[in-house]
């Protein structure tokens, strides 16, 4: 019951916000905000509910946007179809990706995402016949709906809205579900979860396709909203921004990687005109607030303190025994 009320009154939200709002700045930077939520939830879903660590995340970004603007400029595939796509793409090669690479420790997963990240970079820049390389692919079609073509930073705001809202929402009967129990066994102790019958490799790389499928879909909004897809939005940088919404807003919490993505996308974008230098030394600010947070709050704004995994708990009572504070978890 109270999930089918959050669910109406955020239907509600979507309905109201573009009559509510008349500033295009606003509404663009809500929809900015918007298109980063699948992305924190996807990171999420891998590092917050299954404890692994993906640094690469902005890679399956870009295979989704590349994927669903080329279907729609090159071979003319309607934008839903194209978008479906974009997710499926991302998804398939995250599990190319993790099926060879998840019987390594988490931290060498992360080095392989990096690599993975850099490569993708050096496919999309140097592969000029499709992508037309740092050049990038302009005046990529308008999202069109039976139809209705979206047009108004207003329309792209119900868009993504509602593509956030039911990525929340799938995510969250996910994690309620079986696979999403097995998910947290793995992230707190892969040999108990083992020993259960929990199918640990299995379980692992469902976690790794549902993220990067939910990065791939993002990446086709981004394409289609702006407009536009080139290299530069890819970079090993955003990579670290997605991975820092889902840490700080909150592990294995839906509402947590909401809070995030405003927070590291909304915020900055906000107080662009009022404290310019925000934006010059964003990285720094939220570098040192996610030191802040991992040390008095590893598991984030809205987490819960058992979501935090192994790896963060350990980095946490580091950094307090560092500061000579007392640490709140055993060192695993």
């Amino acid at each position: 019951m109270r999930g089918a009320l959050l669910f109406l009154l955020a239907v509600g939200a979507v309905a109201a916000v573009p009559h509510a709002v008349s500033s295009r700045y606003w509404l663009h930077v809500a929809n900015l905000s918007l298109i980063y939520v699948p992305l924190a939830i996807g990171a999420n879903v891998i590092t917050g509910y299954c404890g692994m660590v993906s640094m690469g995340q902005a890679a399956f970004f870009g295979i989704g946007a590349y994927t669903s603007a080329l279907l729609t400029m090159r071979l003319g595939v309607p934008w839903p179809v194209a978008f479906v796509a974009a997710g499926l793409m991302a998804g398939a090669a995250g599990a190319v990706l993790a099926l060879p690479c998840l019987r390594v420790r988490s931290d060498f997963l992360s080095l392989i995402t990096i690599a993975f990240n850099q490569l993708f970079l050096v496919v999309a820049n140097a592969w000029l016949s499709l992508t037309r390389g740092p050049m990038g692919l302009p005046q990529v079609p308008r999202m069109e709906i039976l139809g209705w073509t979206v047009r108004t930073e207003g329309q792209i705001f119900t868009v993504v809205a509602t593509v956030a809202i039911l990525c929340a929402w799938a995510t969250t009967r996910l994690a309620a579900s079986p696979v999403g129990r097995s998910w947290e066994m793995i992230r707190d102790d892969e040999v108990a979860a083992r020993a259960l019958g929990v199918n640990v490799v299995r379980g692992k790389l469902a976690a790794f396709a549902v993220g990067c499928t939910l990065a791939g879909l993002a990446g086709s909004l981004l394409a289609h909203s702006l407009r536009l897809v080139v290299p530069d939005a890819f970079l090993l940088d955003e990579s670290l921004l997605i991975m820092q919404m889902a840490i700080l807003g909150g592990l294995a919490s839906v509402p947590g990687s909401v809070l995030g993505a405003f927070l590291m996308v909304g915020l900055p974008e906000a107080l662009r005109s009022s404290d310019p230098w925000l934006l010059t030394y964003r990285p720094g600010i939220f570098g040192a607030l996610l030191v802040a947070a991992m040390i008095w709050r590893p598991q984030g704004l809205l987490g819960a303190r058992r979501a935090a995994p192994p790896f963060l708990r350990g980095a946490s009572d580091a950094l307090r025994r560092t500061l000579r504070l007392s640490p709140r978890h055993s060192t695993p």
